[in-house]
C-alpha cells in the first residue's frame, strides 16, 4: 500500500479541536495502516490502497462519522510532495525564512477570481504563485498581519512542516 499524507483543513483552530491520538485511532479503525500524526494541526501519514480524491472522500466521511467533524482532507503521495517541493518558486526566500513561506494545498488550480482577490488583498511583499494543485505564498511580515483572501477549499502548511511531512513519508 502506498504511503501518503492527508492534511485536514482547519483543525485545532477555535472550537474545531481534535486530539491527534483520537484521530490516529479512528483512522486505524478504518482499516488504514502505519498511521501517524505530525504536529497537532491535522497532518496524517498513512498507508492506504485508495488514492487521491477517493481517499480524501473516505477520510472525510470517516472523520465526520467518528469525530463529528466536517472537514476537507487533501491527500498527496511522495511523488506529488516531491514535485511541490522541487517547484517552489521562492527558494531563496524559503531558505532564509521557512516559517514565512506557505504552501496552500488545493484540489485544483485557483480560479481567476481567487487569484484576483489575493492580488487585491495582498500586503507589500506578499507574493503568490500557482503550483500543481497548490499555491506558494510568501509572507515576509508573517501570516498574522496578512489580509490575504486565500481560497476556501485549501489548507496551508508552512515550509518547515512541508519538509517534515516529506521526511515522514520516507520513514
Amino acid at each position: 500500500m502506498p504511503r501518503q499524507i492527508a492534511l485536514l483543513r482547519g483543525v485545532n483552530l477555535g472550537k474545531r479541536q481534535v486530539v491527534m491520538s483520537e484521530l490516529r485511532e479512528l483512522v486505524e479503525s478504518g482499516g488504514y495502516e502505519n498511521v501517524r500524526t505530525l504536529i497537532a494541526s491535522g497532518n496524517l501519514i498513512l498507508d492506504a490502497k485508495l488514492k487521491g480524491a477517493k481517499l480524501e472522500a473516505a477520510l472525510e466521511t470517516l472523520i465526520l462519522n467518528g469525530l463529528g467533524l466536517k472537514t476537507n482532507v487533501f491527500v498527496r503521495d511522495a511523488a506529488e510532495l516531491d514535485t511541490i517541493i522541487a517547484a517552489n518558486p521562492f527558494k531563496a526566500f524559503t531558505e532564509a525564512s521557512p516559517n514565512f513561506m506557505v504552501v496552500n494545498f488545493m484540489r485544483g488550480a485557483a480560479s481567476a477570481e481567487e487569484m484576483d482577490a489575493m492580488k487585491r488583498t495582498s500586503l507589500t511583499g506578499e507574493e503568490i504563485k500557482q503550483g500543481a494543485n497548490c499555491l506558494y505564498i510568501k509572507f515576509p511580515e508573517g501570516q498574522g498581519k496578512s489580509k490575504l483572501k486565500t481560497p476556501k477549499l485549501a489548507t496551508a502548511r508552512n515550509w518547515n512542516t512541508v519538509l517534515k511531512l516529506k521526511n515522514a513519508l520516507a520513514d
